[in-house]
């Protein structure tokens, strides 16, 4: 029955949006500037994308994000269906949206060349960094340029004359991070290696911290401040995502002060949890006196929680409860942790049979941590590889933290649930 009332929302909605006369008289005509998404190119759900308008000598810089609450509403099927499941969950084998695919794919995401409702966030900048005015609006893009990671890389870094504002963009975004880094923001710029599954056959894809990479990490995490600051002024309550203090970490702790893996890898422990809380808190890692996640409504519940609230705001419609956002922030750390675990799972999995396929390799790792020294269980960084994971180690040597050496995978009927490695030779 559930599945058929969904059915019929989804038919209702594909029908309002082809009606092209059926637009929010108060949107703000946008499809005159010059639009571009950035993703990976096998991503689905395409929940924003960047503008910049020049204005006199200034420059505006535009952040827009997909807007699904402007077609279903609060507590409709497909909204209930979403908050069961918190979040798209990708496995290297499946993905479970949280929204209906065909509603992703032809109304939802910012498709390129086609006009899209969008909650478009305008910034100018004050030299140092700091906001000088903001504006929150509905909106009509249209995405121009939708681009990889590699293609945003290359116009940043060539900035031809007629393409340069990718370069523009990301000058600004870097003076915003800087000024964050003055606020006590911390940042970890690493390359990270993910299991990706084609035809059951895994393989790690490396991903690097390019410009382009950093740029889109920037913007969102601009979105999220500059409407956690809109949410709080006007007592509009969401979901904040959260982050308590960190201890200061200095080199002078590390034997090797030198092993910038090692260092990233304390500094990371010393950061408290992140979580969603209904008060407006400290998010220390990111600098910010308050944050929420706002810049994935399509892929991630806390996120369309916000898009709710502020298009209830915004239309002069009665926002959802505080009540009833507590309720859900309940909901949404603990079915979110569970569906980072089933990732967490899934790539573990998967890197064991990466292990296995490639067993004859001897790789050069990095001891990060002893989880238990008499049962040889430890965490190794792979050099080559860019990640690390929790694994038993044979080793006749007694071996410290910090150190370097080489390994070998070998076979465990035992148990499955660990990856065993032997040493083979200390590093040189």
């Amino acid at each position: 029955m559930c599945n058929k009332i969904i059915d019929n929302e989804v038919k209702n909605i594909i029908s309002r949006f082809k009606q092209t006369n059926n637009v929010n008289t108060s949107v703000k005509d946008l499809t005159h500037l010059k639009t571009y998404s950035i993703d990976d190119t096998e991503t689905y759900e395409i929940d924003d994308a960047i503008s910049l308008e020049k204005i006199s000598y200034q420059h505006k810089l535009w952040i827009h994000i997909a807007y699904p609450a402007s077609y279903f509403e609060y507590q409709s099927a497909i909204d209930k269906k979403a908050r069961k499941l918190i979040s798209t969950i990708y496995l290297s084998t499946n993905t479970y949206y949280m929204l209906p695919e065909i509603l992703i794919n032809d109304v939802f995401s910012l498709s390129d060349k086609e006009k899209r409702e969008s909650l478009s966030l305008g910034v100018v900048f004050n030299e140092d960094g700091s906001i000088g005015s903001t504006e929150i609006v509905q909106s009509i893009i249209k995405v121009d340029f939708r681009l990889n990671y590699t293609e945003a890389d290359e116009l940043i870094d060539y900035a031809p004359k007629e393409e340069e504002d990718l370069s523009i963009i990301s000058e600004i975004l870097q003076s915003r991070k800087c000024w964050r880094k003055n606020s006590g923001a911390t940042e970890i710029l690493e390359s990270f290696g993910k299991i990706i599954v084609e035809d059951n056959n895994p393989a790690l894809k490396i991903i690097d911290p390019t410009l382009s990479r950093q740029l889109i990490s920037e913007a969102m995490i601009l979105y999220g401040n500059l409407i956690s600051n809109f949410t709080k002024v006007n007592k509009i309550p969401v979901p904040y995502r959260v982050q308590q203090r960190i201890d200061k970490v200095s080199k002078d702790n590390i034997q090797d002060s030198d092993n910038n893996v090692l260092y990233n890898f304390v500094l990371k422990k010393t950061m408290g949890k992140s979580y969603y809380s209904i008060s407006p808190m400290r998010h220390s890692s990111l600098g910010l006196t308050s944050y929420v996640h706002a810049t994935s409504p399509i892929r991630r519940y806390a996120d369309l929680i916000v898009n709710f609230q502020l298009n209830r705001y915004l239309n002069n419609k009665e926002i959802i409860s505080k009540e009833d956002v507590e309720q859900m922030i309940l909901q949404i750390n603990n079915q979110g942790r569970q569906n980072i675990m089933r990732y967490r799972e899934d790539q573990k999995y998967w890197l064991s049979k990466w292990f296995e396929k490639n067993s004859l390799n001897v790789y050069n790792v990095i001891l990060l941590n002893w989880v238990n020294r008499y049962k040889n269980i430890c965490i190794l960084y792979f050099h080559d590889y860019h990640f690390s994971t929790i694994c038993n180690l044979k080793s006749n040597k007694c071996l410290n933290i910090g150190e370097s050496f080489n390994v070998q995978n070998i076979v465990n009927n035992n148990n499955n649930d660990i990856i065993f490695f032997e040493l083979i030779s200390l590093s040189k």
